[in-house]
C-alpha cells in the first residue's frame, strides 16, 4: 500500500467538502478551495463550462502541479464527474485517499439554502441537483473509496479527525 500525497474529498454538491478542506488544513493538510480559481479566472460557471475543453485541463494542471510542491498531504475536492480521468491519474501515480462523503438530498438542499453565495461554481438548486443525479448515477456505484462519511450524521470536527487519523495511520 502507497503512502496517500493526497486526500480526495468525494461527493455531491453541499457534502460539506469544502467545510471539511478547511479543517483538514487547520490540521496541517494542505488545502485549495479551486472552485474560487475557476471563478477568479473565467468569471463564471458558464463560461469555465463554454471552454472547459481548455479551462478543464488547465485548472488539473493547476492542481497537479500544486500536489507536485513538496510538503504536508493536499486535499482536494471533487465530485468525480468532471474530474474522472484525472483522479484515476493521481490514484496511479501519486497515491490518493479517497474519502466519500454521503449526504442526504433534503440535507444538502438545507446546506444549499445556508451556504455563502458566489463561493462555489453555482448556488442555483436546480443546476446542484442535476449534478447530484449524475454523481448518484455516474459516480457513486462506480469509484473505489477508502473511507465513508454520514454526512448527516457526522459533524464536519468529527470527519476531519478520522479523516486524518487514517491517513496518518496508512503506512
Amino acid at each position: 500500500m502507497t503512502a496517500a500525497r493526497v486526500v480526495v474529498l468525494l461527493g455531491p454538491p453541499a457534502a460539506g467538502k469544502s467545510t471539511v478542506g478547511a479543517e483538514l488544513e487547520q490540521r496541517g493538510f494542505r488545502w485549495r478551495e479551486w472552485e474560487t480559481t475557476i471563478l477568479d479566472r473565467w468569471g463564471t460557471r458558464d463560461a469555465f463550462v463554454a471552454q472547459k475543453a481548455v479551462a478543464l485541463p488547465r485548472l488539473h494542471a493547476d492542481i497537479r502541479a500544486w500536489i507536485d510542491q513538496p510538503g504536508a498531504i493536499a486535499a482536494i475536492e471533487s465530485t468525480g464527474l468532471s474530474d474522472a480521468a484525472f483522479l484515476d491519474t493521481l490514484g496511479r501515480e501519486v497515491g490518493c485517499y479517497v474519502v466519500r462523503f454521503d449526504v442526504s438530498a433534503p440535507e444538502a438542499e438545507r446546506r444549499l439554502a445556508a451556504r455563502e453565495r458566489g463561493r462555489h461554481l453555482t448556488d442555483d438548486l436546480a443546476g446542484n441537483q442535476r449534478v447530484r443525479r449524475e454523481y448518484e448515477t455516474r459516480v457513486l456505484p462506480n469509484r473505489r473509496v477508502d473511507l465513508v462519511i454520514d454526512g448527516d450524521r457526522t459533524p464536519a470536527a468529527v470527519a476531519t479527525a478520522r479523516i486524518a487519523a487514517a491517513v496518518r495511520a496508512r503506512p
